[in-house]
């Protein structure tokens, strides 16, 4: 199979990696997954489950279970719905872009009745909305929602709902795929019953593993009848993780590149992981508005920025200029807004030196385009060193 260039052919530009997932992936990980795999029923295998498994509790600061799939992020929300929700219960969904359609898209594949609480893109939902949609509807069991909107760069305040779900006897199960090791989400502390996310964003891996995160009073609510379930049945899951035995076969060469990746949060130390991505965001956002974009989103996110371009320039245009001309691979706008807007991914292992590489790029593509700015660098440089 022939893959395609990521740049034109005419240069030799390194194709670089700023999307909102996946993600650079680092040399160490990189090394970690270049080694031949174990048989998963092996007692090297079983052992670096085990670990694996359990780095990721530290991660989710919860003293529950995280159980890993073999699977995309959708593939655990999927599992959340089927695993938590009875025939006949009801949910809400908190709908801010397409990632919130999807918790509506997999409930109305299931049956599920659902209300929803939409706001415009680029907008979040305040706690205060979720507390009046729960009091007007009692037969809501389970709020969905996601803690970073990844298609809109829109951050959620899940402490904030945790504390409305909590008060009220309800369950919270949160997307935090662009969100974990990216943002403060201390499970057992706020009160979240379950939280996913995916190996190709914080985690900085490959595409593949998917992750479910139980909070210890949430363990039993996957027994009992449930909707229709079987590949993502985490009573399954749950069953070996003890002897560190997956259900069925697992991404065995990515749960080594995960725990590659967990053991450099761990050495970082995950509230330094957290302020360095508060401080990537503070310097996109900054050194982007310096040259003339504007923010799309009012509750900007640290895991990716979206960006509206100057007056006068295409969105498109820029995406296309930054890929080909510098090797730069970003993300367009989605849905309705494609072709309007870009989306610059900061999650992972980026420091400022990676930023000023997107930043430099960035500039000189507007110039190109018909709106020479200047001043992005020191902006970012300013911020960075005021977060």
């Amino acid at each position: 199979m022939t893959v395609p260039p990521a740049v034109s052919a005419k240069t030799s530009t390194r194709p670089r990696l700023f999307t909102p997932g996946p993600v650079e992936i680092p040399v160490r990980i990189l090394r970690a997954l270049s080694q031949v795999p174990p048989h998963h029923r092996t007692e090297i295998f079983r052992a670096a489950y085990r670990k694996v498994s359990e780095d990721l509790k530290w991660l989710h600061e919860t003293q529950g279970e995280v159980l890993m799939l073999a699977a995309s992020g959708t593939g655990a929300m999927e599992a959340c719905v089927v695993n938590l929700m009875a025939p006949g219960e009801k949910a809400l969904v908190v709908v801010g872009g397409k990632f919130g359609e999807r918790w509506a898209s997999l409930c109305k594949a299931y049956g599920v009745p659902y209300e929803a609480i939409t706001v415009e893109w680029g907008h979040a939902v305040a706690p205060a909305e979720i507390d009046a949609a729960l009091a007007a509807d009692p037969a809501i069991t389970t709020v969905f929602a996601q803690q970073s909107e990844t298609s809109t760069a829109t951050f959620y305040d899940i402490e904030g709902f945790a504390k409305v779900t909590r008060a009220r006897g309800r369950r919270l199960v949160v997307d935090a795929i662009t969100g974990v090791g990216v943002h403060p989400l201390p499970q057992d502390a706020w009160g979240v019953d379950v939280v996913v996310t995916g190996s190709q964003k914080g985690l900085m891996s490959p595409p593949g593993i998917a992750t479910v995160s139980l909070a210890p009073w949430v363990l039993e609510a996957i027994e009992g009848q449930k909707l229709p379930r079987f590949y993502f049945d985490l009573r399954k899951a749950r069953k070996g993780l003890p002897e560190g035995e997956s259900a069925f076969t697992p991404a065995v060469s990515l749960v080594f590149a995960v725990g590659e990746a967990l053991d450099m949060m761990k050495e970082e130390g995950l509230a330094q992981v957290h302020r360095r991505h508060a401080r990537l965001g503070a310097a996109v956002r900054a050194g982007a508005q310096a040259i003339g974009f504007t923010l799309f989103s009012k509750s900007p996110a640290n895991s990716v920025t979206a960006l509206l371009p100057p007056a006068g320039v295409d969105a498109g245009a820029v995406v296309k200029r930054l890929r080909v001309t510098h090797g730069i691979v970003v993300a367009g706008g989605q849905d309705h807004m494609k072709g309007k807007m870009l989306r610059i991914g900061h999650m992972g292992s980026y420091d400022l030196s990676d930023i000023y590489v997107v930043l430099g790029a960035l500039e000189e593509c507007v110039g190109a385009l018909g709106a020479p700015a200047t001043g992005a660098i020191d902006a970012a440089r300013r911020a960075w060193e005021a977060a």
